[in-house]
């Protein structure tokens, strides 16, 4: 069965037609990239599957709910608990520390005891263990979406979207990204990621093609 089913979504801005009759089934434990040329509709699909944005008609399911406004406190909850963002602008609180940014993934783990030592652990699996302490401002572009990608790690989801991930990033830290992503992947979560990298999308065992 199917984690994420969209049928005949239509979507449009005034005279826009961004979607139109876009279909697509997602299984649990895939890893998809969605590609395609620039205003193709990439994080516009990515964010109504995420329940960012509302779609115009059609039919969305995620984790067995169906057309949730993305205003609702049943699309909320998913939000909170069913699935994690990985933005392109990191999403992180600049002028506090990276452990203080993880924090607030761990907000909803009652089932986490020690949580500062789950902190170290994930900062080591992303090769951050020295920066615990340092401001996010302080820290590369890479190092952010290192972090970011680290809280979507943490939190309580199963499903992770990714709005090109491994934009602007150097060869090094692309590479941590997407091995991250793949372990992640690999322990059961469904990743689906917007990318414009065909590099990045050779790495996903699917790819939808937007145009």
């Amino acid at each position: 069965m199917s984690i994420i089913s969209l049928k005949n979504i239509n979507k449009s801005f005034g005279s826009n037609k961004i979607l139109d009759n876009f279909n697509l089934e997602i299984e649990k434990g895939e890893f998809i990239a969605i590609v395609g040329e620039s205003g193709s509709g990439k994080s516009t699909l990515l964010n109504i599957i995420g329940m960012l944005d509302d779609f115009d008609s059609g039919e969305l399911i995620v984790s067995g709910n169906k057309n949730l406004k993305s205003s609702s406190k049943d699309a909320e909850k998913l939000r909170r608990h069913e699935i994690g963002y990985i933005f392109q602008n990191f999403a992180l609180i600049d002028n506090v520390t990276v452990s203080e940014n993880l924090d607030i993934a761990l907000t909803y783990r009652d089932d986490i005891k020690d949580k500062e030592n789950v902190k170290l652990k994930i900062l080591k699996e992303i090769g951050l263990p020295d920066k615990i302490n340092s401001k996010i401002y302080e820290l590369s572009g890479g190092e952010q979406q290192r972090v970011s990608i680290s809280m979507v790690f943490l939190k309580p989801c199963n499903i992770i979207l990714a709005d090109e991930p491994t934009g602007s990033l150097d060869d090094i830290n692309k590479e941590i990204i997407m091995d991250f992503l793949k372990k992640v992947n690999k322990g059961g979560k469904t990743v689906i990621i917007v990318t414009h990298d065909k590099d990045v999308s050779k790495m996903c065992n699917k790819i939808v093609k937007l145009k």
